[in-house]
């Protein structure tokens, strides 16, 4: 059960698809990280979520086959409601999608598998999200 509170941000949240499809990559290396929606380095690897021109920036180790779709939700209180994204993956989890989940500052983005997408906006919506149509961002892919 998704507690009152938490409910409530959800209710004053909204999400829109970005129109993009992503690839998930391990890099050796990245030249122009502008190129790319998102490069995390731990001691392990070099993750780059990107678009399809970005793959020719990276020295690619390993890539993920699958082709990503990304949600980006306006979170109404971000960094306080207990159970905002357990409320977004256990609805997902419910109906079978594997997900990938990242949080930035002042958004949560999930990633669903292409052939999902229009299931995970329906889930969505029905835990009380509001879709909105993509305005324009300030954030856009350098060769676009």
């Amino acid at each position: 059960m998704i507690p009152l509170s938490t409910q409530q941000v959800i209710s004053g949240s909204d999400f829109y698809i970005e129109p993009d499809i992503f690839y998930y990559v391990a890099a050796l290396d990245v030249k122009t990280p502008e190129l790319h929606r998102l490069i995390c380095r731990d001691d392990k690897e070099i993750t780059v979520v990107t678009t399809e021109a970005g793959l020719t920036d990276l020295t690619i180790q390993s890539q993920n086959q699958e082709q990503w779709r990304l949600l980006v939700i306006n979170c109404a209180n971000p960094f306080y409601c207990v159970g905002f994204l357990q409320s977004i993956s256990s609805a997902m989890t419910a109906a079978g999608l594997d997900i990938l989940l990242i949080s930035t500052f002042s958004r949560d983005y999930v990633f669903v598998a292409q052939h999902h997408l229009a299931q995970a906006v329906v889930i969505l919506q029905n835990i009380g999200f509001v879709k909105q149509e993509r305005q324009n961002q300030s954030f856009s892919l350098a060769g676009k």
